[in-house]
């Protein structure tokens, strides 16, 4: 039910996020990218948990183009250049004076290599979405808005791979999960907290499947639970990480250009590489091949239906047929 509830909150952050940006945009004449959550989302502080380094768009240059959305004298919409190359912008969703959505862009001025956003509006990160290439490759999540990270998902061909998830709210993780183009294959728990699963969830087409159980605390699952198909409940929805163009903002007919500050704006160019999984992550999850069930007849007609089937990495099979 954790699990269940925890991947909800994402969807609810995901269709958040669709409907406030699209008015925001239609209104400035603008086509916003998707993505994913930030004190105003300027990232002036991350949330704990946080695998990513603090970056800070700056407004207070003379390099900072503005856009007044909704006509009250102050911008919405700043975009901070150095020598005619865009290096970060920052936009205000809710016309509260706080920003939303921080976005900092590549050496091209154009590919968005990360992004922060608040979705709740409360001057604190909620999502930070990593770029490679102008696509998402990692995401990390606050789901419950406690300003402390919940969730980190991996990204590969627009879809999630894995994901870590700390359903405790303790700052570690507890469960690992693996997809397949998109689709949840496995789940491992860890429930007694010692950084390893015990309890392994196996899904064939998003259905859960089967379960099964290290009771002897060896790392290995000695029982299995085949689950009926009449109780196996909804399927899992395949969860994209595909982002949208993001054409050059204008200015809506009626928005004016803001003025200029004074002195230079700081902003990195450089490109964020993916944080370390940890032993958590890497060892926990059997992410070797050494730990948690193995599915593979599931693996195979998954991979015949879609093409591309992900990762073959998958927990070793039961010591115990049931």
């Amino acid at each position: 039910m954790l699990r269940r509830t925890s991947r909800d909150a994402l969807w609810r952050l995901g269709s958040q996020m669709s409907d406030i940006s699209r008015f925001f945009f239609v209104l400035a004449g603008v086509s916003l990218g998707a993505g994913c959550g930030g004190s105003g989302a300027d990232g002036s502080t991350l949330p704990e948990g946080s695998r990513g380094k603090l970056e800070i768009c700056e407004v207070d240059g003379s390099n900072v183009k503005g856009v007044d959305v909704n006509n009250d004298g102050r911008p919405d919409i700043q975009h901070v250049t150095d020598d005619g190359r865009r290096e970060c912008s920052r936009y205000d969703m809710n016309f509260d004076g706080r920003t939303d959505i921080s976005r900092f862009y590549g050496s091209d001025g154009r590919t968005v290599r990360l992004e922060h956003h608040d979705f709740d509006f409360d001057g604190r990160v909620d999502t930070i979405a990593y770029y490679e290439g102008g696509e998402i490759v990692r995401k990390e999540l606050d789901t419950n808005f406690d300003n402390r990270m919940d969730t980190w998902m991996w990204c590969e061909g627009g879809r999630v791979a894995r994901a870590e998830r700390d359903r405790r709210n303790n700052g570690d993780a507890d469960t690992w999960e693996r997809y397949r183009v998109g689709m949840l294959a496995l789940a491992g728990y860890d429930d007694n907290n010692d950084g390893q699963p015990e309890k392994w969830e196996v899904f064939r087409d998003g259905r859960l499947t089967e379960l099964r159980y290290d009771t002897d605390g060896d790392g290995r699952p000695d029982r299995r639970e085949e689950i009926p198909e009449a109780d196996a409940g909804p399927a899992e929805e395949r969860i994209n990480c595909k982002v949208m163009p993001e054409p050059e903002p204008e200015p809506s007919e009626g928005g004016a250009a803001a003025g200029d500050g004074e002195g230079e704006a700081d902003a990195s160019g450089d490109s964020e590489k993916e944080a370390p999984v940890g032993r958590e992550g890497s060892e926990a999850f059997g992410l070797d091949g050494s730990k948690a069930p193995t599915d593979s007849e599931s693996a195979d007609s998954e991979s015949e239906a879609e093409g591309d089937a992900g990762s073959s990495e998958t927990p070793p099979e039961s010591k115990e047929t049931p």
